[in-house]
């Protein structure tokens, strides 16, 4: 089985981050010398002691939740990710799939059971704190379009703050487009890229970059 090894070279900043898929220890430790010291940085799988939920208190008096627009099914959030999106990202992963695809990498991220309820506002606080570090945000999932109300209003605050959007979904563009919803019709408007299309682990062997499975598809900004 052939093993993939991405390069992001960050000239500006001064460094190189290594995406290392299924590599061996020796390959690892023959980067580590020839690259030099270096630091772990999160990636989509998650890893339980590295969770983040943002510093506000989850809302726990709403009674109806998915109608509820400024609060969203949180996973978790993370920073300094190189492989969900240009550049160096800080990441808002959302609970709660309707998709569950087979072999899924994250599904801890099925159950909203697993999530917490926040508010919207602490989100965008905690990731603009972060701001100066990163050239980005992405929202993955779960599934993101299973709370298209939160999400629209997610998405709203940050482009209001400048942000480059990145969403991912396991549903394609034009099943998002088919549901003829207002609040996906934003969505689909005003980020600057959709990955779109179910994990397919058969296909997952040279994806490329960003994606899980060949099948997915990297989809500019749609304005």
């Amino acid at each position: 089985m052939s093993r993939e090894l991405v390069f992001v070279v960050e000239p500006d900043a001064g460094r190189v981050t290594v995406e290392i898929s299924d590599a061996s220890k020796s390959t690892i430790d023959q980067l580590a010398d020839d690259l030099g010291s270096g630091m772990n940085l999160n990636c989509a799988s998650p890893v339980q002691k590295e969770r983040s939920l943002p510093v506000l208190q989850p809302d726990s008096d709403i009674t109806r939740p998915e109608a509820d627009g400024f609060s969203i099914w949180l996973y978790r959030i993370y920073h300094n990710s190189v492989v969900d999106g240009p550049g160096r990202r800080s990441v808002i992963q959302t609970v709660g799939c309707s998709i569950k695809c087979r072999q899924c990498l994250v599904p801890q991220t099925h159950s909203r059971e697993n999530g917490e309820f926040v508010s919207v506002s602490s989100i965008v606080a905690e990731v603009v704190g972060q701001r100066e570090e990163h050239d980005g945000v992405t929202i993955l999932g779960g599934e993101p379009f299973d709370q298209p109300e939160a999400v629209a209003e997610l998405v709203s605050r940050l482009k209001h703050n400048g942000f480059h959007v990145t969403v991912y979904s396991g549903y394609t563009l034009e099943q998002l487009i088919q549901q003829k919803l207002p609040p996906i019709d934003y969505i689909l408007t005003h980020i600057d890229l959709l990955i779109d299309g179910p994990f397919i682990s058969s296909m997952s062997e040279g994806a490329g970059e960003y994606r899980g499975s060949r099948n997915q598809r990297l989809i500019g900004r749609m304005l």
